[in-house]
């Protein structure tokens, strides 16, 4: 009897046979030495209307980094596994070399088909080695780790992404009309390592739809960038030590004017982690952020909920020295339909490298019971703001509270609640 698994591969075949010139199997090498000329030849040999077969069963060593930027109505059908270098330091070196992602994909109409078994389609990083040796040095990564893959289309699909113990950053998307499912990432170390930057999809494209994705990671798993519009992000597990769903961050850049503009979180479960919904950006920074929501979202063990802060600086890089003169404009943002379990017992997580650590900058009174923090940096700069269903409640049954600075009345008319520091209460 043909497996489902099977047929679908099948008629993925016949509908490329039928579309394309091409279809191209990249061999293996079935040993110990680097697949990666293999591969780049197979792409560049077969980047238009064609099918590239990573095949189910084999495994490829892509010891050198691969780019294909020019692909027109490809398939990358991702069947079998793929093995990045366990040599830290001769991936060090490539990175320094100017090699910053180690998969590169760019065209129209783009698919990468990934094995929908959970034993096959892996990309392996072999980070688990690298996290240790981050703390070794200064605590928050080693030079030259390289981003994992970007994915550049106009047109494209993405199925089946799945990244074991990824060295630092997951995905990069950029373009237009990007369709993305089913994406796996695990970063959760087995032993006491923090997997620092391990950040999920990256998302600084227009027309994007992103569902039923698994990311446990330490950092954010969904990440808006500058440029975002038109995103809708649904239906998905993110936990571990998470830093969740974030716009940002934005504003690092005091020159330039940032933009993103109708996100939409919906229908998320958050399984632990230090964030659930996040905003970031800088003081001095400039730019305009219209029209966010958070939507139907389950907490589990969070440490902070809901944090925005017009204030944020990376750690170990003090912004006190930017001036104070603008920031990044927020408009229409909403968390509606809200529900579970603040971290009240072990707050924080493995990112904490600076005294004072870098998340608790700021807000030297924490009780770890927050449901809700909003620190707008000016009297203008949070307008249209609502809260409504807000069921969030700290593991030891406290109160929950707020920490609000700035989100004033008569900007925000139906914000929800009374913007103060002090217990949450309902409007």
């Amino acid at each position: 009897m043909v497996s489902l698994r099977s047929l679908s591969l099948v008629l993925l075949l016949g509908t490329a046979s039928a579309a394309c010139r091409k279809q191209g199997v990249v061999p293996a090498s079935g040993g110990t030495s680097s697949d990666s000329a293999a591969i780049q030849e197979v792409l560049d040999r077969c980047n238009k209307d064609s099918l590239i077969l990573f095949e189910e069963g084999s495994n490829y060593n892509v010891f050198e980094p691969i780019a294909a930027l020019n692909l027109t109505n490809v398939i990358l059908s991702v069947q079998g596994n793929l093995h990045l270098p366990q040599d830290i330091s001769a991936v060090q070196k490539i990175v320094a070399g100017g090699n910053g992602h180690w998969f590169d994909f760019a065209g129209t109409d783009i698919q990468y088909i990934g094995n929908s078994d959970i034993s096959h389609g892996w990309i392996y990083s072999y980070g688990q080695a690298w996290w240790p040796a981050n703390a070794k040095a200064g605590g928050t990564g080693l030079p030259n780790r390289p981003h994992l893959m970007a994915f550049k289309a106009t047109n494209g699909v993405m199925k089946y992404f799945k990244s074991s113990k990824p060295v630092a950053w997951n995905l990069a998307v950029k373009g237009f009309n990007i369709r993305i499912a089913n994406a796996v990432v695990d970063s959760v170390s087995e032993d006491w390592s923090f997997p620092f930057n391990t950040d999920g999809v990256g998302i600084g494209a227009t027309d994007v739809h992103v569902t039923d994705c698994v990311i446990y990671n330490g950092d954010d798993a969904f990440a808006i960038s500058d440029g975002a519009k038109n995103v809708v992000v649904e239906r998905s597990i993110i936990g571990y030590q998470t830093h969740g769903m974030s716009i940002g961050s934005l504003g690092s850049d005091a020159k330039k004017f940032y933009t993103v503009s109708n996100i939409r979180f919906d229908d998320i479960t958050v399984a632990g982690g230090l964030y659930a919904a996040r905003f970031k950006s800088w003081v001095g920074g400039q730019g305009l952020v219209k029209d966010v929501s958070w939507s139907n979202i389950r907490l589990h063990n969070v440490t902070f909920p809901i944090f925005i802060t017009q204030t944020y600086s990376d750690q170990g890089k003090a912004s006190a020295n930017r001036p104070n003169n603008s920031s990044v404009q927020m408009r229409n943002f909403k968390w509606d339909n809200w529900a579970g379990s603040i971290n009240s017992y072990n707050p924080g997580d493995g990112s904490c490298a600076s005294n004072p650590c870098w998340y608790n900058v700021g807000l030297p009174n924490l009780k770890h019971n927050e449901a809700i923090i909003v620190e707008c940096n000016e009297d203008d700069s949070c307008q249209g703001f609502e809260f409504d269903n807000m069921r969030i409640y700290p593991q030891d049954m406290t109160a929950p509270s707020v920490i609000c600075m700035k989100a004033t009345a008569d900007l925000n008319p139906n914000l929800g609640i009374d913007c103060r520091n002090g217990t949450y209460v309902p409007l």
